[in-house]
């Protein structure tokens, strides 16, 4: 028989194995020059994102490691196939903590064409569950500002202006509290996606385009796809999405 004290002080020992054993493989990962993308973590166990990375060849952060992480200054991508963040893991949180991921793409006004146009994205996973992006900027890439293939993605106050290729592409999951604004396709394209609260503006393309089962709610449409049809999907009474300051039809 086990005694309450004996099987408590047991619980306490392991989960003091598992706090050492994290700590010891990100020791391990910063030693070896593993793709862990930090040099240290805060005493609430989010892993710091720091500036200047060059993981590879076409990417500057590779996190392979479920985790919450969190940039600690600006990534400034130098071309326009180079990806600043890619993820190759399930159950990961990426907050750009209002730091700004910078590509080298530049789009004219009024929308007609960004260059220069390549396959670099600002952040880019596929085939990953739970992945959640949020609260910064991600400007001028050659690609789209978030490409997320997954079944469970999520977008939270983010800025997405002046990607040549679209602001946000994913398949399945929810985008809300966002801006889209002056992107060189559409300004968010995806299937099964919740769209909510959002500003779309100015974008080349649609300011959005969605399939499957997609829903939209309290969003601003304004001057996408050349003043025309602004979202492919149709806007029900009480839907509250407005397009150039009207509802939505």
């Amino acid at each position: 028989m086990i005694r309450r004290g004996h099987a408590a002080a047991g619980k306490q020992e392991v989960a003091m194995r598992n706090r050492v054993s994290k700590w010891l493989l990100m020791a391990l990962v910063v030693a070896t020059g593993l793709t862990l993308p930090a040099v240290h973590a805060t005493a609430d166990g989010i892993i710091q994102i720091n500036p200047g990375r060059a993981d590879k060849p076409g990417f500057l952060v590779i996190i392979e490691y479920p985790g919450q992480y969190q940039l600690s200054g600006n990534l400034r991508v130098p071309d326009a196939n180079t990806t600043a963040v890619e993820i190759n893991a399930d159950n990961v949180t990426l907050d750009l903590n209002g730091y700004t991921i910078q590509g080298p793409a530049r789009c004219v006004k009024p929308m007609a064409s960004c260059t220069p146009a390549g396959g670099g994205n600002g952040v880019h996973t596929v085939n990953r569950r739970n992945v959640m992006v949020r609260n910064g900027n991600i400007q001028g890439m050659g690609n789209y500002g978030v490409y997320l293939e997954t079944s469970s993605g999520r977008i939270e106050r983010l800025v997405l202006t002046g990607n040549a290729n679209g602001g946000a592409v994913f398949f399945g999951g929810s985008i809300s509290d966002s801006i889209a604004e002056a992107n060189g396709g559409d300004g968010i394209f995806g299937v099964d996606l919740k769209v909510r609260r959002n500003v779309i503006r100015n974008n080349f393309g649609y300011g959005l385009k969605a399939f499957g089962k997609s829903a939209s709610r309290n969003n601003e449409f304004i001057g996408n796809n050349g003043n025309a049809v602004q979202s492919n999907l149709k806007s029900a009474v009480g839907d509250g999405n407005t397009c150039s300051a009207t509802a939505c039809r």
